[in-house]
């Protein structure tokens, strides 16, 4: 059974992004057709797999659902949009599952599958097997408040780290060089993104074998408990006072090889079941079996 894929908003095609860098993943799994914008839909399609690229969005709120109100089925991934600016709650369809990227807890509950930011596509090339001679690495953009107090804390330690500061995206050392940092690394403090606990960093961490510290709080976000939310019961060492992190370190470093493994096997278990969702819900949604290629 072919999966039809729409990019609602979005003409430029598939969007090979960090946040659209795990889904393609899934997707090169599986028999899908993608096609760019609603426009290049076939009039014939019985239900599909509709992106919701964030604030690409806004103001069409009702264009989406007029779009999809002929379809069978709809299986509404919402993504790439970290401030939350779309309302994807409002998405009115009745044979319909949701997907949504860094959700808010209460607002997206209607949600079945919560999707997190995700690594970027280099990600995997760059992963070198390498000695892990650095006990933490923290590469990023000094923006706010939560990233400031990361560093501060950072810069209390006086032993075996690196610090790189940028002024913004991908602006610090080159991404390869970023991804190979985090391969030497034993551990990665996570600040949070601008908007949501969760930002590329956590992924990337995980996929070079660095044990992340979570960061359960953001700047527009003062209540904990997100990654709970996300990913249920998890061996990931989580932190809501930065000003804690030496201690934090600390602890992960005494124990590194037992709680690198717990996360890490967390880490590949996820995957695998992440991979499997899409199947999972089409099969819910059509009750036709869709395996991978």
């Amino acid at each position: 059974m072919p999966i039809d894929i729409v990019w609602h908003g979005q003409k430029d095609g598939r969007g090979f992004y960090n946040c659209s860098a795990m889904l393609n993943d899934m997707f090169d799994l599986y028999p899908c057709i993608h096609h760019a914008g609603w426009d290049g839909m076939p009039k014939n399609v019985a239900g599909a797999v509709v992106m919701v690229h964030g604030g690409r969005e806004l103001g069409r709120l009702d264009k989406l659902n007029m779009d999809i109100e002929d379809l069978k089925w709809v299986l509404l991934i919402h993504y790439g949009d970290e401030e939350n600016s779309f309302s994807a709650e409002q998405v009115e369809h009745p044979n319909k599952i949701a997907w949504v990227q860094e959700p808010i807890p209460g607002r997206h509950d209607f949600a079945k599958r919560f999707i997190l930011d995700g690594y970027t596509p280099h990600t995997r090339k760059h992963i070198v097997q390498c000695e892990k001679d650095l006990d933490w690495v923290f590469a990023g953009q000094m923006t706010h408040e939560r990233r400031w107090a990361c560093r501060n804390a950072l810069q209390s330690i006086d032993w075996g780290g690196v610090i790189v500061e940028s002024k913004g995206y991908c602006q610090g050392v080159s991404i390869e060089e970023y991804h190979r940092l985090l391969c030497r690394a034993k551990i990665a403090p996570c600040p949070s993104g601008p908007f949501s606990p969760d930002s590329a960093r956590v992924c990337e961490a995980l996929e070079c074998g660095c044990v992340p510290i979570l960061d359960d709080l953001s700047p527009t976000r003062k209540e904990p408990g997100f990654w709970k939310y996300v990913l249920g019961n998890h061996p990931i060492p989580t932190i809501t006072d930065w000003s804690e992190l030496p201690g934090k370190i600390a602890e992960v470093k005494n124990d590194w090889e037992n709680i690198s493994l717990r996360c890490l096997a967390f880490w590949e278990g996820f995957k695998l079941n992440f991979l499997d969702w899409l199947g999972d819900d089409i099969y819910k949604l059509t009750g036709k079996i869709c395996t991978r290629t």
